[in-house]
């Protein structure tokens, strides 16, 4: 109010006079409502309006500016959301690549594994058939001897395995040391070193003639329907008694009265007890034998005998002892002890002591022997091929 007031004496020095006379008039002059009225608009502060103004904008700028700025930060944070998922999903890829690379990487190292591996099997052919080929090229006849004296020591360890003897054995050592002792080189020394060893093993284990045994047993049991079954039927005691019975003659008993009545009783006595037989029954009574009885106890003493050549066959000692030892006692107890039945007993007891197990002596030092000279021959052969200078063509370049 005080400016508004000053204002016009500040401007009178420019003013004329008459206007400030006009103006003084018009001041004086009482006004109406109507000119009341408008002077109250002219008296608002126009400086008030500019500044709610001014904030009105200031705070619509900032909360246009705070909106701006909040979007973008929405915008960068979800540019930051998919840039984090394309890291995922550029991570992840990388990954199954990653894997996919160590996964070919395994079945490429597998893969050249395998041909490495076929390679190297070829190279092994390849040296095998080179090796053969030298071989048959430079085959010597001592090299033919040598393979013929490895082949019967392997035919002598089968068969002393198989035949249980060592007959056959022994008689097949002794061609190899022929056969060795023909060549006449110094580095067979040893091998027939290892070959008179076998040999010496083989004739120290003996020879057990299984067969011979077997063969024996056969005869014996081909001897049982000779032999004679103890007599146990009552009609020979009955026999027996008629014969006793008939024995008394009344002429025994002497009327004659110049005997001595104590001879006559006597011979009474002697005739009185022929007619009585006297039986321990604490002794079990034999039964009687029929005739498919007595084939059945000839049968059971057969088939022991073969039991005990089943045994012998197998060498099974104890089966051989305890078969032959049942035939004993059954001869005992059915048969009669005459001359050949006692002969066959004493065979019986004479198998009883024979051994029927073959000691086998290892003969694979002569085998291994030979077969690891052959094998240094033969290196020595490869090894020779190997270093025999490569000749070069005369047109090839040095």
């Amino acid at each position: 109010m005080t400016e508004t007031t000053k204002q016009p004496k500040a401007g009178d020095q420019s003013m004329p006079k008459s206007k400030i006379k006009a103006n003084d008039k018009s001041e004086k002059t009482p006004k109406t409502g109507a000119v009341a009225a408008v002077k109250k608009p002219r008296d608002f502060p126009l400086l008030k309006w500019a500044c709610v103004i001014v904030l009105l904008s200031i705070l619509a700028g900032s909360g246009w500016l705070g909106w701006s700025e909040w979007q973008q930060q929405q915008l960068q944070q979800q540019s930051y959301a998919r840039l984090g998922i394309d890291f995922n999903d550029h991570l992840q890829q990388s990954q199954r690549h990653y894997t996919d690379s160590d996964s070919l990487l395994d079945v490429q190292s597998n893969y050249i594994k395998t041909l490495s591996k076929q390679l190297s099997d070829l190279q092994l052919q390849v040296n095998g058939q080179g090796a053969r080929l030298t071989e048959l090229g430079s085959t010597t006849r001592s090299d033919w001897y040598l393979a013929e004296a490895a082949y019967l020591t392997r035919l002598a360890n089968q068969r002393l395995q198989t035949e249980r003897s060592t007959k056959n054995p022994l008689a097949l050592l002794t061609q190899v040391d022929d056969l060795l002792s023909n060549l006449e080189q110094s580095d067979l020394f040893s091998v027939r070193a290892a070959v008179a060893e076998d040999i010496m093993a083989l004739r120290l284990a003996g020879v057990i003639d299984i067969e011979g045994v077997i063969l024996e047993i056969n005869a014996l049991a081909n001897q049982i329907n000779r032999l004679d079954l103890l007599n146990l039927a009552i009609s020979t005691e009955t026999s027996g008694i008629e014969e006793e019975l008939l024995a008394v003659h009344p002429k025994e008993i002497s009327t004659d009265q110049n005997v001595p009545w104590m001879s006559r009783f006597n011979d009474f006595i002697d005739g009185f007890s022929r007619l009585v037989k006297v039986t321990d029954r604490d002794i079990p009574i034999q039964s009687i034998l029929s005739s498919s009885e007595e084939s059945i106890v000839r049968s059971n003493l057969r088939l022991l005998l073969q039991q005990a050549a089943n045994a012998a066959l197998r060498e099974e000692p104890e089966v051989y002892a305890i078969s032959l030892e049942n035939a004993q006692q059954w001869m005992a107890t059915y048969f009669q002890l005459n001359a050949g039945s006692k002969e066959l007993q004493e065979r019986i007891s004479r198998l009883s002591a024979v051994n029927i197990v073959q000691q086998l002596p290892s003969v694979d030092r002569s085998m291994n022997a030979l077969e690891a000279l052959i094998i240094t021959r033969q290196a020595r052969l490869l090894d020779g091929v190997d270093e025999q200078p490569v000749i070069n063509d005369g047109n090839s370049q040095p």
